[in-house]
């Protein structure tokens, strides 16, 4: 069974500075190294344990398919144990 947080993704920028390109830039379209599409956004999470910190949104084909918290940036799993490490490298790739 996958744990929360596990696996380490090897970032140059923190998720404070990732996020705050994503509100001065909104929304990108990204790829996976893979070339999977996908896009990011910042938002503020409205409920639930994060409710009102900031958070990081994935998207394929306009669902959401993960999120970042500054406590699952640098890690492959996130806290609900979704595998966000290649969306996090392709944005920390663009930055």
């Amino acid at each position: 069974m996958v744990e929360k947080h596990q696996g380490a993704v090897d970032l140059k920028n923190n998720f404070n500075s990732a996020h705050e390109w994503l509100r001065t830039n909104g929304e990108v379209d990204l790829k996976t190294s893979h070339d999977t599409p996908f896009s990011a956004k910042a938002d503020t999470t409205n409920s639930g344990d994060h409710s009102g910190e900031p958070v990081i949104r994935f998207f394929q084909r306009g669902k959401e398919f993960g999120r970042s918290y500054q406590c699952c940036w640098g890690h492959y799993y996130n806290c609900n144990r979704t595998r966000i490490g290649m969306y996090c490298e392709a944005l920390d790739r663009v930055i």
